[in-house]
């Protein structure tokens, strides 16, 4: 209970920037919370003066009181609604904007840990809950809260002997609502966990659709996803049994305490202590209790399914942003870079992903970094990036740790193409200009053109107007792969960090995106992770990875020569492919044990 009330004080919180609307529709709720039981007090005149006393004055006056007040409660209804909804869904609006912005600022490997589909049902799932425990649950638990104490006000000053009747059956009431709200927090959070796993589910087979189709496992995903949706229903269907029980119940009980009264107020005015019309006016008021009640129990649902979504919400809130320690700034860097014995671990795992690296890059030079999977080409740029900050050693851009740079100085020096070309569902103009928001047409273009792009723009209907559709399922990959570098292009970063940029491509799309990228790297510092020999034997250096060390370190034809770690690479086919028919029969020769030399 105490858990409960902490998370609704927490949600709460977020409404008081809107204070003043706040007021005004507290004053509302208030206002319809008195004016309820005046409605049926005027029973009392209606019976006693007019139908029994036949008062013509009363005729004609409390018709129209009634009228007055009816009047009085529909504008303070509206009022209180419309108010209180705009305060909650202002509310819910920043919180889901913190939850998106606090997810973009959580370090690489907290999105890592989690599953993409748990990331999203915070928002597809999670606040909509909030977002009903926060306007409709608010409005019945304040308004009707009000209405209940306005009326048992009426009713103890009426007759505190017979409301105190009514009390008696209060702590049962409370007992099963207490049951009721641990039994749907429960089933809550369980259908929470389902409605998470359906998501991951559907996401991974919407992005895995074409494996599904060709190895034929339609069915099996249709199975898996019934056993997902069933365990929700199931989940989905406990919640409705006991919210479903728990208002008739509350009802029962809540009748069974009227029995006393009504039999009370009838001896008492058979003995004539109570009017005819004070007997019905208290009657009545007593009914119009009910009807609140009713509310307040069934909303009990509401509210549990939002504090479990809170729970989940604030669980996010509270982890740990990626962490900006740096202070200094660089307008401008050459593009040194320095690893210093750097070591990197990866939570449970055994090994270090990166083990005491070493390595000098010049200002300009292109290094290549190949080796088995696992072997830590991909974790040593990240940790140059800094999506992860590493355990021991340094990492220095210019001569300066990276660690005493500002994260958002230190990427902008950097840009990145990755195998997967990242690219939004919008025009092809708006993800070139992804890197630089501020990029006219005329820069735009150019940057299309170095990447050797605008032939198949300029053959579209829109050119660059042209919605790409979700991450860019109307173009080819070779066609998505000139678009990230032209970003690239674009933001003309010292430092390009090029990850298996070619891998995914059929050769002639590899043809035409290597061109895009040898004019990239002039004047660049380069880190290339590639699987193809046609991409990193152009470079100064090539790096050969074991296990997070450097095992050989230098050009292609100098490591072909020593017939070592980069020759059985070659001739294995793990790691370096290529069509090339000039270099294939070299790599004939180091599967035959041959000594490699160079062409």
């Amino acid at each position: 209970m105490k858990d409960s009330i902490q998370l609704y004080k927490r949600l709460l919180a977020y409404i008081k920037p809107y204070w003043r609307v706040s007021l005004i529709s507290l004053l509302a709720m208030a206002c319809t919370a008195i004016l309820t039981p005046q409605l049926a007090q005027q029973m009392q005149p209606l019976v006693d003066q007019s139908l029994i006393g036949k008062n013509p004055a009363a005729m004609w006056q409390v018709p129209l009181m009634i009228l007055l007040i009816a009047c009085a409660k529909s504008i303070s209804d509206y009022v209180g609604s419309v108010s209180s909804q705009w305060v909650a869904n202002k509310a819910v609006e920043d919180l889901r904007r913190l939850v998106f912005d606090h997810q973009m600022d959580l370090p690489v490997g907290t999105h890592q840990a989690e599953t993409s589909g748990r990331m999203l049902s915070r928002i597809t799932y999670d606040i909509p809950q909030v977002s009903s425990a926060l306007s409709t649950a608010w409005i019945v638990v304040i308004q009707d809260s009000m209405q209940v104490a306005a009326i048992l006000a009426v009713l103890f000053w009426k007759s505190w002997h017979l409301t105190a009747l009514m009390f008696a059956i209060g702590p049962v009431i409370a007992w099963v609502i207490r049951k009721a709200s641990t039994g749907m927090r429960k089933s809550n959070r369980a259908q929470q966990a389902q409605m998470t796993a359906m998501t991951s589910a559907v996401e991974e087979q919407i992005s895995s659709l074409r494996e599904i189709k060709i190895f034929g496992t339609q069915a099996h995903e249709a199975k898996r996803f019934a056993r997902i949706n069933h365990i929700l229903r199931q989940e989905t269907m406990r919640v409705v049994r006991i919210s479903s029980a728990n208002v008739p119940l509350v009802q029962m009980l809540a009748f069974a305490a009227m029995v006393p009264v009504m039999y009370a107020a009838s001896k008492l005015s058979q003995s004539g202590l109570l009017t005819p019309g004070e007997f019905f006016a208290f009657i009545t008021t007593m009914a119009l209790i009910f009807e609140p009640i009713r509310r307040l129990t069934n909303i009990n649902s509401t509210i549990q399914r939002g504090l479990a979504g809170a729970q989940s919400i604030f669980e996010l809130l509270d982890l740990q942003t990626e962490t900006d320690t740096g202070t200094r700034t660089l307008p401008q860097v050459r593009g040194d870079i320095r690893f210093e014995h750097v070591t990197f671990n990866y939570p449970r795992q055994e090994s270090p992903a990166i083990n005491d690296f070493s390595l000098d890059i010049k200002a300009g030079e292109t290094v290549a970094f190949v080796g088995a999977s696992g072997s830590g080409k991909t974790t040593l740029m990240a940790l140059l990036a800094r999506f992860f900050d590493v355990q021991q050693g340094h990492i220095l851009l210019d001569g300066v740790p990276l660690n005493e740079l500002k994260l958002a100085n230190l990427r902008s020096h950097m840009a990145l193409v990755n195998q997967h070309a990242a690219l939004f569902d919008d025009t092809i103009r708006y993800n070139i200009a992804y890197s630089r928001q501020d990029a006219d047409d005329q820069a735009i273009r150019r940057a299309a053109e170095q990447a050797n792009a605008l032939e198949f723009i300029t053959k579209e209907k829109d050119g660059f107007d042209m919605r790409i559709g979700n991450n860019g399922n109307q173009l080819s990959g070779g066609q998505r792969q000139r678009l990230t570098i032209a970003r690239a292009f674009l933001k003309d970063a010292p430092i390009l960090l090029l990850d298996e940029a070619t891998s995914a491509l059929d050769n002639e799309s590899e043809r035409v995106v290597r061109e895009a990228l040898v004019e990239l790297r002039r004047n660049r510092t380069v880190l290339v992770i590639a699987h193809r020999l046609t991409t990193i034997r152009d470079a100064n250096r090539i790096v050969v990875m074991e296990r997070g060390r450097i095992v050989e370190i230098g050009t292609h034809d100098e490591l072909l020569a020593a017939n070592g770690a980069y020759a059985r690479l070659l001739a294995s086919g793990e790691e370096v492919l290529t069509d090339d028919p000039i270099i294939v029969p070299v790599l004939e020769k180091a599967a035959a044990g041959e000594v490699l030399h160079s062409r």
